[in-house]
């Protein structure tokens, strides 16, 4: 043993160049494994079908649901889905039922102010002609009116006067 000299120095520096070497290799190992997860993993084939499908399934399911939509929606619904529709194209389900609930809410309430405009335009009509809506009876005019409480009072000639006139040459 004595022929060998050992060089404790010699030793630490190599020692030193290997760690080196060691910290590089690793330091590359890991950025490679980073980069690698970063990315999506390869699918497989199976995979890529069964995605495929998935995809064709839910364009299926979309039209299916549109075309029962369009069957049993009225007129203005309608409209409001298409207007909606072509604003933002419709791409999964989701957005199916936030475009047909958007339809059938304001069409509600564009029904609703409808309803109410035609009433106040009966209502319009039978106070400047004096006629009521269609269908009821117009309102007695206040002559009418005095007449009626002469004949239910008994009075004979209110009744002879509501059946003859009053414009008679006699």
């Amino acid at each position: 043993m004595a022929d060998m000299e050992f060089d404790i120095d010699a030793a630490i520096a190599e020692l030193d160049a290997e760690d080196d070497q060691v910290a590089v290799a690793a330091a590359e190992a890991e950025a490679k494994a980073d980069a690698e997860d970063g990315k999506p993993p390869k699918k497989t084939r199976v995979e890529e079908r069964v995605d495929a499908l998935e995809k064709k399934y839910e364009q299926d399911a979309l039209q299916s649901a549109i075309n029962r939509f369009k069957e049993h929606a009225d007129e203005v619904e309608l409209e409001i889905f298409e207007a909606a529709r072509k604003d933002e194209p419709l791409k999964t389900l989701s957005d199916f039922e936030g475009a047909a609930e958007i339809a059938k809410r304001r069409a509600s309430a564009l029904r609703e102010t409808e309803e109410k405009l035609a009433k106040e335009a009966e209502e319009r009509v039978a106070k400047a002609w004096g006629a009521g809506p269609v269908g009821a009876k117009a309102a007695p005019a206040d002559a009418e009116k005095e007449l009626m409480e002469r004949i239910n009072a008994g009075d004979t000639s209110a009744l002879v006067e509501a059946v003859v006139g009053t414009d008679l040459p006699f």
